[in-house]
């Protein structure tokens, strides 16, 4: 049987290995020679182009007798036009009302809202009625199905590359019950827009081991990282079809961190607590932006396309109420501010953490006004017809479960991410150089902050959480 397009296809050569990847000039995948006299020919050109550009519309740069030269890559492309670009705008407004509905008090967090929405998004394209209007409104979309499914696509592709030092995947995937069928439009364009390849299964006569075989390919997309994606409640005799995606990240750091400088220094809790944690500590040039009691830092990974953006209070208390008081719009002001600032020669501090969550979101999507899509009421009607082959009393579909889990290890070299969603779908019945430097700025993250990792090129939020404690364990 011939594999289904999306699903179980194996990821390029090992991260940090030098990656090979195809070129023009290049008749096929092939070794490090091909991939040096590309890179040269690249950089040459590079360097032609902003020696032709006024000092003024270069990115400033540090002095380099000021700091260690971090490594340089050239970052990939990735051009989105307007409709993209307004999905994306959606995805990070969505991202930040639903971290803010999922915090817990006294808790670490994080999650990918970006995840969520885009498996979400799947069951959107098949939605109609007051179901699509209500999952339009509370996840940001901003267009009818098809048009978002079309639009997103392009946020779809540039979130798939590998480069030296670095990797980010992002996979989707539709189980669906053996003997139903989708309509030939939906099952297109899921294809041609989403990548998500179908996968037969019977959850009706083995919904364990359907369960198993999600949460194998979860694993799998996700490098190890998320695991047991779906507990045995959560898949049933009724469970007539699971919309997967999963996001992976693991990068280098484009300025690393020695880890003989890392030292056990106490880390204030959001709870007034003061215990001893590794604390790694560099001295390297940073975007960084200070306002309103808030300082806020850049630090990129290889390649320059991912960063990670931190937000520290100057006080342990003031992370809640910054993180209540964040709208949207001051969250892009914020990182447009920083990816615009000068960099500044800085002493940055920064815990080594790690970071797990789980948990099924219909309730905090019920809370914030889509209601309709987990009721009999729901229809997702553009994705198959009804009644279902052998079950004359159906009347369509609705999302019984949103399970989402993400996971984050940040240390010296640099940090991995990965998080997974599955919208589990029951039937229903009838019924993102200026003037010499100032002395090291000091940005210490040993209190409890706010962070980010977003895609640089798009704007793209592809993580987000908190960290107000040593992780258990």
């Amino acid at each position: 049987m011939a594999r289904p397009r999306g699903i179980g296809m194996r990821p390029h050569a090992a991260l940090y290995q030098g990656v090979a990847r195809h070129r023009p000039g290049c008749e096929r995948f092939v070794g490090e020679s091909c991939m040096m006299s590309m890179r040269a020919r690249v950089l040459t050109a590079l360097a032609a182009t902003l020696a032709s550009q006024p000092l003024a519309a270069q990115s400033p740069e540090p002095a380099v007798d000021e700091i260690p030269a971090p490594v340089r890559h050239v970052p990939l492309a990735a051009p989105l036009d307007a409709e993209a670009q307004a999905a994306v705008a959606g995805i990070n407004a969505f991202s930040l009302d639903l971290y803010r509905r999922t915090l817990k008090t006294g808790e670490n967090h994080f999650l990918s809202p970006a995840s969520v929405s885009v498996a979400v998004g799947l069951a959107y394209r098949g939605a109609r009625g007051e179901t699509a209007a209500e999952l339009e409104r509370v996840l940001r979309f901003g267009q009818p199905p098809r048009e978002y499914l079309r639009a997103n696509a392009q946020i779809l592709a540039s979130m798939n590359f590998v480069g030296e030092g670095r990797e980010l995947r992002t996979g989707n995937a539709i189980w669906l019950q053996d003997g139903i069928s989708l309509l030939p439009e939906y099952e297109a364009d899921m294809a041609r827009f989403a990548d998500a390849g179908l996968q037969r299964v019977d959850f009706q006569k083995n919904a364990e081991t359907a369960r198993t075989r999600i949460n194998g390919w979860v694993e799998d997309r996700t490098r190890g990282k998320i695991r047991d994606l779906l507990l045995s409640p959560d898949v049933t005799d009724g469970t007539r079809a699971i919309l997967v995606n999963t996001i992976y990240w693991k990068g280098l750091w484009a300025q690393g961190f020695d880890a003989a400088a890392t030292k056990s220094q106490v880390f204030e809790t959001l709870a007034g607590e003061k215990p001893v944690i590794p604390l790694m500590t560099q001295r390297a040039s940073f975007q960084i932006v200070e306002r309103k009691g808030i300082k806020a830092i850049l630090l990129p990974y290889q390649g320059r396309e991912i960063e990670m953006a931190v937000f520290v209070p100057n006080s342990r208390e003031a992370l809640p109420r910054f993180e209540a008081e964040l709208t949207s719009e001051e969250l892009t002001r914020w990182l447009g501010d920083l990816q615009g600032g000068d960099f500044r020669d800085t002493i940055l501090t920064l815990p080594k953490m790690r970071v797990e969550w789980r948990q099924d979101l219909v309730d905090t999507l019920k809370e914030v006004g889509a209601t309709t899509a987990f009721s009999d009421r729901a229809d997702f009607s553009g994705m198959t017809s009804f009644p279902l082959p052998h079950e004359p009393e159906s009347a369509g579909l609705k999302i019984r479960k949103v399970i989402h889990q993400a996971y984050l290890d940040v240390d010296e070299a640099g940090s991995e991410a990965a998080a997974a969603t599955a919208v589990i779908m029951d039937i229903v019945t009838s019924g993102r150089r200026g003037p010499p430097p100032p002395p090291p700025f000091i940005f210490r993250a040993d209190k409890p902050f706010l962070f980010l990792l977003r895609d640089r090129r798009t704007g793209l939020i592809l993580f987000m959480g908190r960290y107000v404690a040593p992780s258990a364990g």
